[in-house]
């Protein structure tokens, strides 16, 4: 198993990734994030440690606002958008929480 520092080098890195290729905007509002990619703003849809080999897939991480990701953080299945991507997800991973 990878060392903490290096996983959080490579989540950072996919973050970066993902918030150069991405607009700036939430992907539920749609509301501007700001020039500053803040970790705060990505949120994995399939939990990290149930799919730990979905952690740095791009396709399982969102951007959100800041109450946007608390609110999903409280309620998994508040946004709708949130819950189409996770049964897109739970089939490319062949599994079901």
């Amino acid at each position: 198993m990878k060392k903490k520092a290096e996983m959080t080098k490579i989540m950072q890195s996919v973050f970066m990734d993902i918030w150069m290729e991405r607009p700036h905007k939430s992907e539920i509002s749609g509301r501007w994030l700001g020039k500053e990619a803040l970790s705060v703003f990505f949120h994995h849809i399939l939990p990290k440690g149930k799919y730990p080999e979905a952690m740095f897939d791009s396709e399982n991480i969102i951007l959100l606002t800041f109450d946007e990701h608390t609110k999903v953080e409280q309620d998994p299945s508040f946004y709708e958008e949130v819950n189409k991507r996770r049964e897109k997800l739970k089939i490319k991973y062949d599994r079901i929480i």
